[in-house]
């Protein structure tokens, strides 16, 4: 074999070098790009298998509800409740009616009342009002004590406000609102 001129010793030395430098290239390519793809395809894969074995436990707990008749009688029982107490119309002269049962049965005096604009809660709809007047300490607890447990309709206090009058400190200004809910009707 023929001897390496001092040119082709350089040649080779540089292609060597050359060489070497694509390879650490290729292999810090490797290391801060690759490798953490890897890493996340492979989390992201256990994470949906943990995910499927989670949805198919659900899935047969569900069709195991929902193959016990008892239990979906005991479920539609629970949803004729509340859709009893959650009416698809709103009849402000009942809710008028309803309060003014009230404040005549707990002697609260009132002087206004007030809706507000009702708002849109997805399957329901509230429709909030307010009312002024007058009460005692215990009269207004009875008041929301009777608001708060309407067994025909959900009503809720939102909020309220009692004020001590000095000229009369046994009556009391008093504010209150409260909301009553709906079933939206589908479509």
């Amino acid at each position: 074999m023929a001897a390496l001129t001092e040119q082709n010793k350089q040649a080779l030395l540089l292609g060597g070098i050359l060489g070497g430098a694509v390879l650490v290239i290729i292999i810090w390519i490797a290391w801060s790009e690759a490798i953490p793809r890897t890493t996340k395809l492979r989390n992201d894969t256990e994470k949906l298998q943990t995910e499927t074995v989670s949805n198919r436990n659900k899935l047969e707990t569900y069709t195991k509800y929902l193959n016990d008749d008892v239990k979906r009688a005991q479920l539609r029982e629970a949803f004729d409740i509340v859709q009893s107490r959650l009416p698809t119309n709103q009849d402000p002269i009942e809710i008028y009616d309803l309060l003014r049962g009230y404040f005549e049965g707990t002697e609260v005096q009132f002087s206004f009342l007030e809706p507000k604009p009702e708002a849109n809660r997805g399957p329901f709809r509230e429709y909030p009002f307010t009312i002024k007047g007058t009460a005692r300490y215990h009269e207004f607890g009875q008041l929301i004590n009777l608001i708060e447990c309407n067994p025909d309709r959900l009503m809720r206090v939102t909020d309220f406000k009692l004020i001590n009058n000095p000229k009369r400190p046994s009556i009391h200004p008093m504010e209150v609102s409260i909301s009553t809910f709906t079933f939206n009707e589908p479509g």
